[in-house]
């Protein structure tokens, strides 16, 4: 995939034989192309039970990363996806070549009231697994394995 949507540059490598489909995505440092990240999300072949918390957990960190990075008009933000048929992987990279723990202040629990701050409560409640490090912040979503009864 290259070109496909204005300003995102990237590829995606479906692979029939492992059932694995992927997607590396270099976008502008620009709230406006999140809905375009949530699109290629919908290309991977999600099962509805994910893909909805895919696109809100997705849209939460690039949205963080693009507010709060420190990130100019020329900057991109990287979003890599990997689906695996049971497991979803995505992460977010805000800053190049920066190391170390990425700045997570106090609580990730909003104020009673508050009208922002919700990402990364978001996060560690839908989320299977997530982290953060240095610029990179990612989650993993899991299928809930068939229940029979």
């Amino acid at each position: 995939m290259s070109g496909e949507i204005h300003g995102v540059t990237g590829k995606r490598e479906p692979s029939a034989a492992s059932g694995r489909q992927q997607f590396d995505l270099h976008v502008p440092a620009d709230l406006r192309i999140v809905s375009s990240v949530r699109r290629s999300l919908e290309d991977l072949g999600l099962p509805p039970t994910l893909l909805g918390d895919a696109k809100l957990l997705a849209s939460e960190l690039i949205t963080n990363s693009i507010r709060h990075a420190g990130l100019g008009p020329e900057d991109q933000v990287r979003i890599r996806a990997a689906w695996s048929g049971t497991k979803l992987r995505v992460d977010v990279f805000d800053r190049r070549g920066r190391l170390g723990p990425a700045p997570i202040a106090g609580s990730i629990r909003p104020l009673p009231g508050a009208e922002s701050g919700w990402g990364l409560y978001l996060v560690d409640h839908l989320a299977s697994r997530w982290g953060a490090m240095g610029g990179r912040y990612w989650f993993e979503l899991e299928l809930e394995p068939d229940v029979e009864g």
